[in-house]
């Protein structure tokens, strides 16, 4: 069965159960929502790792495990 606009609404409505929310609040709330709801955006693509030969400045000279690390 396919839901009707009537029952769409329904589903997605909000309901203030205490106080008196303004105008400015409501929009707020909205856009958190609408923030919260919306699908994340693709993550950025992976940076190319630096070549060791063109920073030789951001190498370590000698890697062995009993060396001393700096």
């Amino acid at each position: 069965m396919t839901p009707t606009p009537a029952d769409l609404l329904a589903a997605t409505s909000v309901r203030v159960l205490r106080g008196a929310p303004s105008p400015e609040e409501l929009a707020a709330f909205t856009a958190v929502l609408t923030l919260r709801l919306s699908p994340a955006p693709d993550p950025a693509p992976p940076r190319p790792s630096t070549a060791a030969w063109s920073r030789p400045d951001r190498t370590r000279p000698y890697t062995s495990p009993r060396a001393w690390h700096t």
